[in-house]
C-alpha cells in the first residue's frame, strides 16, 4: 500500500557532524517554539524532492539539487494517522551560508545534544535515532 506523504523535512548536516535545526514561530499552532527540521508540507502536484528543494529556498536561500539529498526514510506524523512525512538528509552545510526566512532562529547541536534537548520534538527525535542507527550498521 502507497504511503500517503504529505511533507518533507529535512536534516542538515554540517562539516563537524552537527545538525542545524529551525527554531519554530512561538504563534504556531504545532509545536510552537520547538526545535525541528526545516521542511513543510507538499503543494498540490509536488514530489517529496520537489518539495524539499523548494522548501530549503524558501526558508534558508539555500540552492540545492535533488541528488544532493539523501533519502532517510518515511516516517508517520505525529498529528494525523496514516499521514508520512518523507525525511532527507543534506550534508556539509554551513549555517554562516544560510539566510533564514522562516523561525525564529537557527540552531546547531550535535546529535547526543538534541536527542537530549526537551525543546527538540519527539518526532525528530525519532528520525534522529532512526539515522544513529542506520548509520552504525554502515
Amino acid at each position: 500500500m502507497k504511503k500517503n506523504i504529505v511533507g518533507i523535512g529535512v536534516l542538515l548536516e554540517t562539516p563537524t557532524e552537527t545538525f542545524l535545526f529551525q527554531e519554530r514561530d512561538k504563534n504556531l499552532k504545532r509545536n510552537p517554539g520547538r526545535i525541528a527540521p526545516f521542511g513543510g508540507g507538499m503543494d498540490l502536484n509536488e514530489g517529496p524532492l520537489q518539495c524539499a528543494i523548494r522548501e530549503l529556498s524558501e526558508e534558508l536561500e539555500l540552492e540545492i539539487q535533488k541528488e544532493d539529498l539523501l533519502e532517510i526514510g518515511v516516517f508517520e506524523s505525529h498529528y494525523t494517522k496514516q499521514t508520512f512525512i518523507q525525511i532527507y538528509l543534506l550534508k556539509n552545510i554551513v549555517s554562516d551560508n544560510l539566510t533564514l526566512h522562516e523561525g525564529e532562529s537557527i540552531v546547531e547541536l550535535s546529535l547526543e545534544d538534541a536527542l537530549q534537548n526537551e525543546l527538540v520534538t519527539d518526532f525528530t527525535k525519532e528520525v534522529l535515532k532512526s539515522l544513529a542507527s542506520r548509520e552504525k550498521r554502515n
